[in-house]
């Protein structure tokens, strides 16, 4: 099963979710047979796909995936959201104290891999919902990075997602947000959550940590609310790919004789 292969399952032409499913990991996939991924979790909290519920999957590292590819199997279509490039495997060279890459995201990458046959599988109709997946530790650590480090950190942005018309327009009312243990929205995050919110889209939020009836919340406007924040964030040093998505290294200062 190669890259484009791989892909085409994950956005199906036939699901009007494909047009935002971000390519940056899959064009880094490389061709192979794709063992089935183990994506047991407790979902005794999920609404039932035909209630028409929009998730938003805000959980660190191969998380997102693995929750995804079990909501996959009550209904719901996973739509990866992930816009980091990955360092290659073959320039993961650690030193003590350093890490190389300001966000891991190989396991996600090989977790989208191995999930692929599984979502084949389960040949989900055109009209189910939506779960979003994102990495939560898409900003990185929050130290700060050395030259010769490889910034691969990340942020979402509103036209990640589609709109509260459009979501209104596929019958879905209510949106959803997954964290692992913390109530907290990220700035990026909050400013898509915003425009549902003021679309008139119900917002919920529920913590897989103490999973129990989803809570209804408001977002308050945020700093810099619209375009703006979004030029201010690409101005905070994130390095933009050549190829799409976010990671670059960080230039190596030459002394002079």
């Amino acid at each position: 099963m190669n890259r484009d292969e791989i892909f085409q399952i994950w956005a199906p032409d036939e699901s009007p979710w494909s047009p935002w499913v971000k390519p940056v990991l899959f064009a880094h996939l490389q061709s192979s047979e794709c063992p089935a991924a183990d994506g047991g979790c407790n979902l005794n909290w999920i609404p039932a796909a035909s209630e028409k519920v929009a998730l938003v999957i805000n959980l660190p590292g191969a998380d997102g995936v693995l929750t995804g590819i079990a909501l996959a199997g009550r209904g719901f279509r996973p739509v990866p959201l992930y816009n980091a490039v990955p360092l290659s495997y073959d320039k993961l060279i650690y030193e003590p104290g350093k890490t190389v890459a300001a966000v891991n995201v190989l396991p996600i990458l090989d977790a989208l891999k191995r999930s692929t046959e599984k979502l084949a599988q389960l040949k989900l109709p055109s009209d189910a919902p939506p779960a979003f997946l994102l990495d939560f530790n898409r900003h990185g650590d929050g130290r700060k990075l050395e030259p010769g480090e490889f910034d691969n950190r990340s942020v979402s942005f509103t036209t990640d997602f589609p709109s509260a018309i459009f979501l209104a327009s596929q019958g879905i009312q209510r949106v959803i947000l997954i964290q692992k243990d913390s109530a907290d929205i990220q700035s990026d995050l909050a400013h898509s959550l915003r425009r549902w919110q003021e679309g008139g889209l119900k917002l919920e939020r529920l913590l897989l940590d103490n999973p129990s009836v989803p809570e209804t919340f408001q977002v308050n406007r945020p700093s810099w609310y619209g375009a703006m924040f979004q030029r201010v964030l690409c101005q905070f040093g994130l390095q933009r790919s050549g190829t799409g998505g976010f990671g670059g290294w960080l230039p190596v200062s030459s002394a002079g004789g």
